[in-house]
Formats: C-alpha cells, sequence, structure tokens
C-alpha cells in the first residue's frame, strides 16, 4: 500500500516539511465513495422499492450494463469544463443523426441524403462496437471457435445495417425516383468506403452470380496458365545439373507469386468463397472491432469478481484471430491501426474514460497531438486537421505504426509509481533544457492538480504548461478511481508520487532552492504556499500575470539533442509496433 513519505533534507541540511497536498474535504461530492468504488456501486442495490410496485428480475446483462455506465458516469465526472461541452455537443450532434436516420421524407436534396447516409453509417458503427461492448466474448468458458461464430454474427449484422441504408429508398416502391436515390446511396457509400462492394454485391445476387463465374473462370484460367509456365519451366531445365541454379531458372513454383497483385485478390477470394463464407472485414470494421474488444475486456475486469488474468487471455487470443481474419481478408495492418487511432482519439474527446483504458494515455504520458493545417488538394485553401497522431507528453511525436495496448486493474503502488514517473520525466525535461519557467509550471501543475480536480476549480485561461498539468492530472485521478481506489487512497498515492518526483528532481539537481528561486522567484515559499492554502486564488493570479513565449514540448524549441532528454518518448510497454 501508498504510504505518507517526506522529503528528504533540503539544502544545507535542512529537513523539509511534509504536507498533504491540497482539498476542500467540505467541497467533496457527497456520493464520492468511502471505500472501494464497486462496493460503493453494489450498495446502491439496496434502496427501498415501492412494495405496489411488481419489477421483473434484472437479468445478468442487464446489471452489467447498469454498472458499467454508473462507473462510466461517475469516471466523467472526473474531467473538466471543455471535456463536458464535447460530451454536450456530441449528444446534440447524435441526436440529429438519429432524427436524419429516421426521416422519410421524399425528394432529398443531393447533400441531405449524404448527410442522411452519413448518419446511418455512423449510427450503425456506434450500434456494432456497442453490441461488442456488451457481448460475453471475454468471459471465461468461450472456446475459440464459439468467439469467431459470434464475432462474425455481430460483423455480418453491422454490414447487413449498411447495405439496408442504401436500398432503403425502394421501401417505398420502385420508381425511376427511389432507383436513382438508391444508385446514388450505393455509390456514395462506394466512395466513403471502398471495401463496401463486397456487402453490397451480395443485395445483387443474381447479377453477381453471372459476374462471379465469369471473374471465377478467369482467374482459374490465370491460374492454370501459370501452372503450365511453372511445368514447361521445369520440363526445359530439368537436366541443369546445379540445383540452385535449376531453382533460379524455374523460379517459384507456386502459381499465386506468378500472378499480378490484382489476379492475386480475385484467386484468394475464389478460394475463400470456397472454403465457405465469412463477412470480409473492412479497414473501417477492423479497426471497431479491435477498439471495441479492447473496451469489452478493460470493462469485463473491473468487474466485481471478475479474473482478470482470464479476460485478458480471452482478449488476447480474440485479437489474434482477429488479425489472422485480417491478413486473410486482405487488409494491410497500418492501415487498420492508423483508423484504430482515428476512432479512439475522436471518442476521447466526448467519452474521456477512454483515456483511462489504455497504458500510458492513463497516467498522461501520451497525448493525442494538436490539429495541423493541410492544403486541400486543388486549391489554395487550408484547413485543420487531426489524423490519428499521438504525443508523448514532451511533444514528441509516436511511431505511426503504434497502436495501444489494454491497461489492467492497478493497486495503489502501481499507480503511485507511473504518476511519480510522468511527473519526473516533465519536470526534469523542463530543467534540462534550461527552461525555468517551464519547471515552475510543471511542479505548480502537480502541485494543486488534486485539489484542482476534486473542488472543481474553473481551469480556463491558464497558461499553456499549466494547464497541460492540470489536465494530466485529471486523467490520472480518473485512471485511479475507475480501479477502485477510493479518495483518501486516490490523495496519498497522488501526494507520494509527487515526492517521488520531487526527489527524483533533487538527486539530478541537488540545489533545489536556487532552481526554484529562478522558476518562481525570490518569493517561491510564498507562492507555494498560495497554490496550498488557495488553489482559486493562484489560479486568479496566473491569469492575471503578462504571457512570456511559451516554451513548452508543443511549441518550437531550442533544445539539445532529443537522445539528452529524460524519457525522450513513451515507454514502448504504452503501445504495440505493428
Amino acid at each position: 500500500m501508498a504510504r505518507h513519505k517526506e522529503l528528504g533534507p533540503g539544502p544545507a541540511g535542512r529537513r523539509r516539511a511534509t504536507k498533504d497536498l491540497p482539498v476542500d474535504e467540505d467541497r467533496q461530492q457527497a456520493d464520492e465513495p468511502g471505500g472501494n468504488a464497486y462496493a460503493y456501486w453494489d450498495s446502491r442495490s439496496d434502496e427501498p422499492i415501492d412494495a405496489e410496485v411488481i419489477e421483473e428480475p434484472e437479468s445478468e446483462d442487464d446489471g452489467s450494463r447498469a454498472w458499467r455506465e454508473r462507473l462510466r458516469d461517475r469516471t466523467r465526472g472526473f474531467f473538466g469544463q471543455k471535456t463536458r461541452e464535447r460530451m454536450a455537443d456530441r449528444d446534440a450532434e447524435h441526436w440529429i443523426d438519429l432524427d436524419r436516420a429516421e426521416d422519410e421524407i421524399e425528394g432529398l436534396d443531393q447533400r441531405e441524403q449524404l448527410l442522411k447516409l452519413r448518419a446511418e453509417t455512423r449510427l450503425a458503427g456506434e450500434k456494432y462496437m456497442a453490441s461488442l461492448r456488451d457481448s460475453k466474448l471475454m468471459v471465461p468458458g468461450f472456446n475459440d471457435e464459439e468467439r469467431t461464430q459470434e464475432l462474425g454474427v455481430m460483423h455480418h449484422v453491422y454490414m447487413q445495417m449498411m447495405m439496408q441504408s442504401c436500398l432503403k429508398p425502394l421501401s417505398r416502391g420502385v420508381n425511376a425516383n427511389s432507383i436513382i436515390q438508391a444508385a446514388s446511396m450505393v455509390m456514395t457509400m462506394r466512395m466513403l468506403a471502398p471495401d463496401f462492394k463486397k456487402e453490397m454485391d451480395s443485395h445483387l445476387q443474381p447479377l453477381k452470380d453471372k459476374i462471379q463465374e465469369r471473374i471465377d473462370t478467369r482467374t482459374r484460367g490465370m491460374v492454370d496458365s501459370a501452372e503450365s509456365g511453372i511445368a514447361h519451366r521445369q520440363r526445359i531445365f530439368k537436366d541443369v545439373p546445379s540445383d540452385a541454379r535449376r531453382e533460379r531458372l524455374i523460379g517459384s513454383t507456386d502459381p499465386r507469386d506468378h500472378l499480378t497483385k490484382k489476379w492475386q485478390k480475385r484467386f484468394d477470394a475464389m478460394q475463400h468463397r470456397e472454403r465457405g463464407h465469412r463477412e470480409m472485414f473492412t479497414p473501417d470494421s477492423a479497426a471497431m472491432t479491435e477498439v471495441a474488444l479492447m473496451e469489452n475486456a478493460f470493462w469485463k475486469m473491473r468487474e466485481p469478481g471478475a479474473d482478470a488474468g482470464l479476460i485478458r487471455d480471452s482478449y488476447q487470443a480474440m485479437r489474434k484471430r482477429l488479425h489472422e481474419q485480417m491478413c486473410e481478408d486482405g487488409l494491410e495492418r497500418q492501415e487498420v491501426v492508423q483508423r484504430a487511432r482515428m476512432i479512439t482519439g475522436e471518442r476521447m474527446e466526448y467519452e474521456p474514460e477512454l483515456r483511462t483504458m489504455f497504458n500510458g494515455v492513463a497516467h498522461g504520458r501520451i497525448v493525442k497531438a494538436p490539429a495541423h493545417e493541410e492544403r486541400i488538394a486543388g486549391s489554395d485553401r487550408v484547413r485543420t486537421v487531426w489524423s490519428g497522431e499521438f504525443d508523448d507528453q514532451l511533444g514528441q511525436r509516436l511511431p505511426e505504426d503504434g497502436m495501444f495496448t489494454l491497461r489492467r486493474p492497478m493497486g495503489a503502488d502501481a499507480h503511485q509509481v507511473q504518476l511519480g514517473e510522468t511527473m519526473k520525466t516533465s519536470m526534469l525535461d523542463a530543467l534540462g533544457r534550461g527552461d525555468q519557467e517551464g519547471y515552475g509550471g510543471n511542479m505548480l501543475g502537480y502541485l494543486v492538480g488534486f485539489a484542482a480536480q476534486k473542488q472543481g476549480l474553473d481551469t480556463s485561461g491558464l497558461p499553456d504548461m499549466l494547464q497541460h498539468r492540470l489536465d494530466q492530472s485529471e486523467v490520472m485521478i480518473a485512471s485511479m478511481d475507475i480501479d477502485g481506489l477510493s479518495t483518501e487512497e486516490q490523495q496519498r498515492v497522488y501526494s507520494n508520487a509527487f515526492v517521488d518526483a520531487m526527489e527524483a528532481v533533487n538527486e539530478k539537481y541537488p540545489d533545489l532552492e536556487a532552481e526554484l528561486k529562478r522558476s518562481l522567484g525570490e518569493n517561491w515559499q510564498q507562492t507555494l504556499q498560495t497554490a496550498v492554502d488557495d488553489p482559486g486564488a493562484f489560479f486568479e493570479d496566473q491569469r492575471l500575470k503578462p504571457r512570456a513565449r511559451p516554451a513548452g514540448p508543443w511549441h518550437e524549441q531550442e533544445a539539445g539533442p532529443q537522445s539528452d532528454r529524460p524519457s525522450a518518448e513513451a515507454d514502448s510497454e504504452d503501445y504495440q509496433p505493428v
């Protein structure tokens, strides 16, 4: 268990006094648990029920979903005003999507049809990911064949929903207008998802069968021709004395290697059909599946009484099978990873609990990179886009082929180690670059981060460095809470981690008092005391201070070589390379 710690001897042998990081106990929410978060939610089930109301007993699935939603909503409460505003905006967008998807008015123009199709596509994706998240794929007892079969069924339903969205205009009658609308939506879907034609063809069966028969005939002809060529070369060069030279002259004996990429894909598809049908994954559906499987495992591991080890084994088996199916379907892993990072990053904006799900992200070491400008093809206009980039806490770009790794439930000691590492890295990096203002912002941000979150203080309008550290503190505290640590444990772990980080800084920079003077001024002790005693007043003072040119990792830096900086990028365990 984490224990209160004291700083070692300070400058000139003076001993530092210990003090808990500030938190206003009077303003803590009344619904915060006194102990384990899981026990707290379980206790809510003991509330009295009206004796005249007879309700059906709650199923196991409904109870698990309700538990998850309560814990999810509780976790969202740890994030600040900006996140809540994004959540409200996304909720409004969701209702607009629902209205558009249910709109059966005829005579929609092309833009309205496209918006309707996009809404239906997005809702179908959300429903598919929710079905995976709610499934029992990770529950011990399923074998690999059963998991693969259930996953295939859910993926098939998703593809059917996509197809039905395109053919919906025909439900109002077959006429010239409805046919044109359906054809337009199908072609639009082709442009939105190039692999969508695989599902579309199944609804055009008679025509598809004839076309496919001719393609298969031509494919077999190409394969037969390649096999004949191999046999011919074998006959010609059979008397070559050197085995190595004979093999080089004959070449590969696999007919597939003598086909172009187009015919290889057709040959593979033909063999796939002959093996038995399974809906082929698209990059989008494969990415959604990968993210949703991680969500499923994350929540299942945190259910009361769950065996996290067995669930992790089930998750790894499902992920391995998914990757095998992606390979069978001819998908590039890099393309799927890129799309999965896009899905995750976008959802993190309005589903902040996802930030607690992944190693590195949960403790502030990996953050979503800022959007960038790119030129619109064929014009002089630019637009601001984000295309799946993530940075480490120092602003260094993470490898583009890295995918997030699932975070297991952690105890107090494990959280303390991770928090301390994040804080230490930030402060040592600033000192190593000679950025005294950055060091001060890092230290003050971590110092008041716990109190700022617990007291619900307004953190808008603060200097960038301070704001980034406060944002880190939010996800740190939320990650501890979702793992079941009580408020008292969270404060103790956070305080100890801060002490650990300061001790590490003091070890590398023994004259810490001089560094504090350079960073915070001659009255550095008063600054720290104000921050501890009244974080709200401290924030107001920071808002009024003149802003110097920022020197944080998200701006142009005059730093030395990256290799000289502490922990120049997130730990490799925080993401899995392709």
